[in-house]
Order: structure tokens, then sequence, then C-alpha cells
């Protein structure tokens, strides 16, 4: 084991799901660094494992941002950096230390994630579990529990701070990969699931699942239009996209 990882969980009134995740992390035998960031929780206390509080709710790209922040201040150098949300529950297997040795072990891989159950919710099928045994190829992976090559990711400018509610983040990301030849994978050793909208379910949110979507959707669609013009879906789902890698 050589290069550390650094995880980043934004937390917002969601305390229970994101101890759970930090303690599953805990148990990863790869050197890691927790950087949970309760993202102004006003409902319910922070998690009990928060290191970094922000005042007033950023959305999550602030979120994750403020933890890589706090990450730079270290001084630590890391391999890669790993990104989740609350919606994911990590199971039984350490998601860390086999998509850290991937990227370890393969220069041009910049991108990697876990594939997921198929009771998860997720708009992305690509990332659905196929049951192989080793990481299979793809063009985009989402933000549910990723792992960027930490010197690529600092590379582009990390995530577009502009689409706060993440949405169009991942799009990017990995649409910059693929302009670069660079490749992405889909971990099918490890396995994690995504429950979508339960903290709206727990009216944590202090908004409903439909409103953060309404927004989350506008704002995508206006920084990507600003940025690569109208055709901007198109190049994002399709360009450099071939069939062996759906």
């Amino acid at each position: 084991m050589t290069g550390r990882v650094a995880a980043v969980i934004t937390n917002y009134n969601m305390p229970e799901r994101a101890d759970a995740l930090a303690e599953h992390l805990f148990k990863s035998e790869w050197p890691l660094d927790l950087y949970l960031v309760d993202n102004g929780s006003d409902l319910v206390e922070p998690a009990k494992h928060t290191n970094v509080r922000i005042p007033k709710n950023i959305q999550t790209t602030g979120g994750w941002l403020a933890g890589l922040s706090e990450a730079d201040d270290t001084g630590k150098e890391y391999l890669a950096y790993m990104f989740l949300i609350t919606s994911t529950e990590i199971l039984d297997t350490d998601p860390v230390a086999p998509m850290a040795v991937w990227l370890e072990s393969n220069a041009d891989a910049v991108g990697i994630h876990p594939a997921l159950t198929h009771d998860s919710t997720t708009s992305w099928g690509q990332l659905y579990a196929r049951g192989g045994q080793q990481p299979r190829r793809t063009w985009m992976i989402d933000n549910i529990c990723s792992m960027y090559r930490a010197e690529w990711f600092n590379s582009i400018g990390r995530f577009d701070p502009a689409m706060e509610y993440a949405w169009g983040v991942d799009l990017e990301t990995c649409y910059k990969a693929r302009v670069q030849r660079r490749t992405l994978w889909v971990d099918e050793r490890v396995q994690v699931r995504k429950v979508t909208n339960i903290a709206y379910s727990m009216n944590r949110m202090n908004m409903s699942a439909d409103e953060r979507g309404a927004r989350a959707g506008a704002n995508m669609r206006d920084v990507l239009f600003k940025k690569y013009g109208p055709a901007f879906w198109e190049k994002m789902t399709k360009d450099l996209v071939t069939d062996d890698i759906r």
C-alpha cells in the first residue's frame, strides 16, 4: 500500500447515514483520511464523526469542495479522492482498497466506482452490477461512491462549483477524461446500494425531491449550456462513447 485516499462525505441533516458510511470506511485496510462535512445541518445534530463544519448549506458540490480544501490544508499528497453521498449504503466488502489498487496499477485510469446493486435507483444503467469479477471500462461514473486519481482531478480544476447541486459535475468530469483518452471503470468486485430520496422521505431537506430536482436540472443546463453550447447533452453523453464501454 502506498498512496493515501481522502474520502469526502457531504452531510445535510442525515447524521445516522453519514456516520454509517464513516464507520464502514474506517474499517478499510487502505490508508485513508475522512473529511465528513456537515453542510449546515439545521434540523438535527451533526454526525458524530463530523470534522468539517459549514454554517449554512452550500449544497453537495460545495460540501465536497470544502472537504477537499480541508485535505489541502493538511499538506498531504493523496493518490485519490473519494466522494460519497448519504443516499449511499456500503455493503460488506471494503470499497476503498480494491479501487485504490486499480488506480495505482493502471496509469491510464482516472476514475472508478463500485457496481450498484440492482435494487439501487439510478439514471445510469451502466453502473448496475453485471456479474463480473474485475473492473470493466465504462463511459461515465456517478458520484455515489466515486474515486478519482487526485493528480488528474486537480489538473482539470476539480468539480465546477457553479453546478452546486452536483448534477452535471459527473458528466463533465467524465467527458474530460474521455477527451484526454483516460479511462473510467466500474468495479464489479465492490458493490454499493443507492436509496434515492431517502432524506426527502424523512423530511430532512427543507424542500421536496421534485423541487430539488427542478433546481438541480435547471442549474446543470444553465452551466453546461454556457460552457459547451446548445448541444451539451449530446456532447456529454455521446462524444467518444463506444459500444464496448456502454
